[in-house]
């Protein structure tokens, strides 16, 4: 295990390096504050769920968890010349927007298993005013199948430092809040899976907004 002076950890260098950077850009430009990071295991899987406001949702969060994380990209932004190869660089990798995507779920189901941390959005896509959606039935699968620590994740500023159709990066104040695993023990397991992820959406959505009440 490699260490850093926030605690952080990561095998290779190339993340280390990218977590330094971003947690650098992150403090300096938003005054990145990370409160509740103990609430993630420091081994095995673990699922990360959080509200998605920008596409420098994965950077923040990243910055502020205390390990290396895996997540999703929309297909199209690996098709961009550099930006591809760097984002498959710090462990993202494609998921189809537009269709039911398998192949992610089983991808993201196996780095689990693998004992890597992933990082997901429940809502699918990035949210156009700030509040978070319902979540959908594959975060629910993932979190079901994989049988891992599932930690709520709230973060704000996003929206302001990189608004919705800007490509201009402004100043704002950065908050990230890591809560307790979600509890799905008082759902049953019912025949009917559509049931229970819908049950288990809800505890997602609830886990993540409580969350935004103590900031």
């Amino acid at each position: 295990m490699w260490y850093t002076n926030n605690q952080f950890w990561s095998s290779r260098r190339l993340y280390r390096w990218g977590h330094r950077l971003t947690n650098l850009f992150c403090k300096v430009m938003g005054c990145l504050e990370a409160r509740g990071v103990k609430h993630i295991p420091r081994g095995g899987g673990v699922l990360l769920v959080s509200n998605h406001i920008s596409i420098l949702d994965p950077v923040i969060i990243g910055s502020a968890a205390n390990r290396e994380i895996h997540f999703m990209g929309r297909s199209n932004l690996f098709k961009i010349p550099g930006l591809g190869k760097l984002i498959t660089a710090f462990n993202a990798y494609p998921v189809n927007r537009w269709s039911a995507d398998f192949g992610a779920l089983r991808r993201t189901i196996s780095l689990l298993k693998e004992g890597k941390a992933v990082l997901i959005f429940p809502e699918g896509t990035r949210s156009a005013d700030g509040t978070m959606g319902k979540a959908h039935d594959g975060a629910c699968f993932i979190a079901h199948r994989a049988d891992v620590p599932t930690i709520p994740v709230y973060h704000c500023g996003a929206g302001e430092m990189l608004p919705r159709g800007s490509s201009r990066i402004r100043r704002a104040k950065l908050n990230v809040i890591f809560g307790e695993p979600i509890d799905f023990s008082g759902i049953d397991e019912t025949e009917v899976k559509r049931e229970m992820y819908q049950q288990m959406g809800v505890k997602m959505r609830e886990a993540i907004m409580k969350l935004r009440d103590e900031l």
